[in-house]
C-alpha cells in the first residue's frame, strides 16, 4: 500500500441538467431509449433548456490524503459528489476510483427510514460485500461512536436530525472505506460530535484512508486539509496548497460582494457595512486564528486565549494606518468590537503583519463571524469586512452553568502586535 498510489482520478469530467422538469423527465426517456437501442446519444451539445452543472474538471486523489472541496452555493459542488459516488453518470469524461468508496453527502442518505438503525447499518454493511458475522463486530463500534445505543432500534424517521448525522458518520468510518467523501452535512450536529469526528477523520488517514472534505468554513479547510480544490459555476478555478487556494476564495469572494453592491451610502457605519475594499491600494492576504498552545484552529472553548493574526499588502505607502476587527454571533448581532490600533510609527506599504489576542474569551457555545476593518490617516476606509473569517465556540457545561458569558456587546480594549 503507497502513499503515492492514486485512489481517485477525474479526467476532463463534465454534467449537464436541464432547468425545466417536465422537459428533463423527457430528455431522460429518449437518452435511455438510445442506450437500449445501442446508439450513442450526444453527451457534449447543450439541448433547450440545459445547462453544464461541471466542465472539464481534472483532479486526482492519493491514498491517505486529505482534500478540500470548496466553492459558494450552486458552484457545482454536490454534482461532483454524487458523480464521485456513481449516483449519476457523466456526460463527458472519466472517473477511475480505486477501492471503496463511502459517501456521507445528505442527511439519512442510504437509510430506509422506516427500518430501524440496526437494520440500515446492517444493509449497508451488505452492499458493500460485509458478511453479517463483520457486522457483527463493528456494532459495537457504531453503537458507540454514534451515541445511539438506546435507540439502535427505533425507526431512523424517528430520528432527530442530529443523531442521523452521528449514525450517518459512524457507518460511513467504520466500514473501513478506502475514500471517504463527507459533505457539510456534519454542521448539523452538535459541537461536541463535529470535533470527534474530525479527530476520526485525522485518524484514518494516518491509516491510509482518503478523505474529500467539503466545507464553506475556510478555517477548518485551511486547518486541516493539505490541497483544496476550488470551484466556481462549475468551473474549476484552481487546485493546490489549502492556504493559497482559501486566500484566493475569499479574495474572490470579496470582489464578487462588491462587484454586486451599488455605491454605498457615505454615511453608513463602516464597522457594520458588509464589504469594502480599495483593491489598487490595500488586500487582505490572510486571517490566522490561533489557540493558547499557538496551532491553527477554527474551535476554542468559553476562557480559551484567541490570537487573530492578519496578513495585508500595502500597494502604496499610506501614513497613519488604523486597524480595528468585530465579532458576531450566527445572527449577525455584533459582540465584540475591538478598540483600534492607531499606527503612527511608520508608513505601511508591502507586506504588513499585525495580531491581537483575546484573553479568557467570554463568547458562549456557538458559530461566529471575523470582520475587519483598516483605515487611512484622513479616516477613509481601505478595506472592511464582516466575513474574513470564521470559529466555533465549543459547549462545556461547566462554563455554560457560570453567569458571565457575553451578553450584547462587549468593547475591548485591544493590544495589538505589529509583527
Amino acid at each position: 500500500m503507497s502513499k503515492n498510489e492514486t485512489l481517485v482520478k477525474v479526467e476532463h469530467l463534465s454534467k449537464k441538467f436541464c432547468r425545466k422538469l417536465r422537459r428533463s423527465l423527457w430528455y431522460g426517456v429518449k437518452d435511455i431509449g438510445a442506450e437500449l437501442r445501442g446508439s450513442k446519444r450526444n453527451r457534449v451539445k447543450l439541448r433547450k433548456d440545459e445547462f453544464w452543472a461541471l466542465q472539464d474538471i481534472n483532479f486526482e486523489i492519493k491514498r491517505g490524503e486529505l482534500v478540500g472541496l470548496i466553492g459558494a452555493n450552486g458552484a457545482g459542488k454536490t454534482t461532483l459528489l454524487k458523480l464521485l459516488s456513481g449516483l449519476v453518470k457523466p456526460d463527458k469524461g472519466k472517473i477511475t476510483i480505486r477501492g471503496k468508496i463511502q459517501a456521507l453527502i445528505a442527511l439519512g442518505a442510504g437509510f430506509n427510514p422506516v427500518l430501524t438503525a440496526r437494520e440500515n447499518i446492517y444493509i449497508n454493511g451488505a452492499v458493500l460485500g460485509f458478511s453479517k458475522k463483520e457486522m457483527d463486530k463493528m456494532l459495537e463500534d457504531i453503537m458507540n461512536f454514534a451515541e445511539i445505543r438506546e435507540f439502535i432500534d427505533m425507526p431512523v424517521q424517528s430520528y432527530s436530525s442530529g443523531m442521523q448525522v452521528r449514525l450517518g458518520f459512524a457507518v460511513a468510518v467504520n466500514l473501513k472505506p478506502d475514500i471517504l467523501i463527507v459533505d457539510e452535512v456534519l454542521a448539523v450536529g452538535d459541537a461536541a460530535f463535529r470535533r470527534k469526528a474530525r479527530n476520526k477523520m485525522m485518524e484514518l488517514l494516518h491509516s491510509g484512508i482518503s478523505v474529500l472534505f467539503v466545507s464553506h468554513n475556510m478555517a477548518t479547510i485551511s486547518s486541516i486539509t493539505s490541497r483544496c480544490l476550488y470551484l466556481h459555476k462549475g468551473h474549476m478555478v484552481a487546485i493546490g496548497p489549502s492556504d493559497e487556494v482559501t486566500s484566493l476564495y475569499l479574495s474572490d469572494s470579496l470582489k464578487r460582494s462588491k462587484a454586486s453592491q451599488n455605491q454605498m451610502a457615505g454615511e453608513e457605519d463602516l464597522m457594520t457595512s458588509a464589504y469594502y475594499t480599495v483593491p489598487e491600494v490595500f488586500a487582505l492576504k490572510k486571517v490566522r486564528l490561533r489557540n493558547t498552545s499557538g496551532s491553527d484552529t477554527d474551535e476554542f472553548n468559553t476562557y480559551d486565549n484567541i490570537t487573530i493574526a492578519f496578513e495585508m499588502e500595502f500597494s502604496k505607502k499610506i501614513e497613519n494606518v488604523q486597524l480595528a476587527f468585530n465579532i458576531r454571533d450566527q445572527v449577525n448581532d455584533m459582540v465584540i468590537s475591538s478598540s483600534k490600533l492607531q499606527w503612527n510609527a511608520r508608513p505601511c506599504k508591502g507586506i504588513v503583519k499585525a495580531e491581537c489576542e483575546i484573553k479568557k474569551n467570554k463568547l458562549r457555545e456557538g458559530n461566529y463571524n471575523l470582520g475587519f476593518y483598516v483605515s487611512d490617516y484622513d479616516g477613509g476606509a481601505l478595506f472592511k469586512s464582516n466575513a474574513v473569517g470564521s470559529f466555533t465556540i465549543l459547549a462545556d457545561m461547566e462554563i455554560i452553568r457560570k453567569s458571565d458569558s457575553t451578553q450584547g456587546i462587549m468593547v475591548m480594549d485591544t493590544k495589538w502586535k505589529v509583527l
